[in-house]
């Protein structure tokens, strides 16, 4: 019985240790950081490792299916008239889910980061 407390204490530690450190980060710096990591997605002008292609590629493809699956309801909503509940998140949300989720897999296969470095603003 002891020994399952001390296991409980330390792993109480742990997680009391493990939710201190996630506090460093203010939520500030969260949106910034999650942007960066989006655009440096879709913008494809970083040299990926395989772990990270697959990454990408699993974003991608999960990004394009929220997006077909979105309009999927939109156009079932429009067949059967009742457009007011999912016709505004449709419309907001479809067009850039399908074409983050386009551009994040494109790049993911591709990656080519040399294709971008004529086009400097």
């Amino acid at each position: 019985m002891t020994l399952w407390m001390s296991s409980m204490k330390y792993r109480d530690d742990w997680i009391d240790e493990a939710v201190r450190r996630q506090d460093n980060i203010d939520p500030i710096r969260r949106i910034p950081n999650g942007a960066l990591f989006q655009g440096t997605l879709i913008n494809g002008n970083r040299r990926l490792n395989g772990v990270q292609r697959a990454g990408a590629l699993i974003i991608g493809l999960s990004t394009l299916a929220v997006g077909l699956s979105m309009l999927a309801q939109g156009i079932a909503a429009l067949r059967t008239g009742d457009i007011i509940d999912t016709m505004l998140s449709t419309a907001l949300f479809v067009p850039f889910s399908l074409w983050a989720g386009y551009k994040i897999t494109v790049n993911a296969l591709v990656n080519n980061p040399r294709k971008f470095t004529g086009n400097k603003v």
